[in-house]
């Protein structure tokens, strides 16, 4: 049964720009990665230097289990400490004054699909 997982994380001061432009496109061994553990899509929004994640997927606690150790993953994650402050918990969603979507793994998808 789908159930949406929300994530709030916070960049560092100034890494926002920096932050968006790491993700215009994600590496397709991490899209890969994602799929395989049971992502159908995850989108970012961000406001000022909140980050706002929404996460498609039946079992979040399977995804974390099985990126757990991906190598793949772990540079990933490596190159984001560098923008990310810190993840939050999420006891209620936070309100967005003015989002922009950074990333979608869906549109990247639709992206590619047309630059073939």
């Amino acid at each position: 049964m789908f159930r949406p997982v929300v994530l709030v994380s916070l960049l560092k001061d100034g890494q926002e720009a920096a932050y968006e432009v790491a993700h215009q496109r994600i590496p397709e061994d991490l899209y890969q990665s994602l799929v395989r553990v049971g992502v159908r899509d995850w989108a970012i929004w961000r406001d000022g230097s909140t980050l706002l994640h929404m996460v498609d997927v039946d079992d979040y606690d399977a995804v974390g289990a099985g990126l757990a150790g991906d190598p793949v993953n772990d540079r990933w994650q490596a190159e984001m400490a560098a923008y990310v402050d810190r993840f939050e918990e999420v006891a209620q969603i936070p309100t967005l004054v003015a989002p922009t979507l950074v990333w979608s793994m869906r549109e990247q998808v639709a992206k590619s699909a047309d630059e073939r």
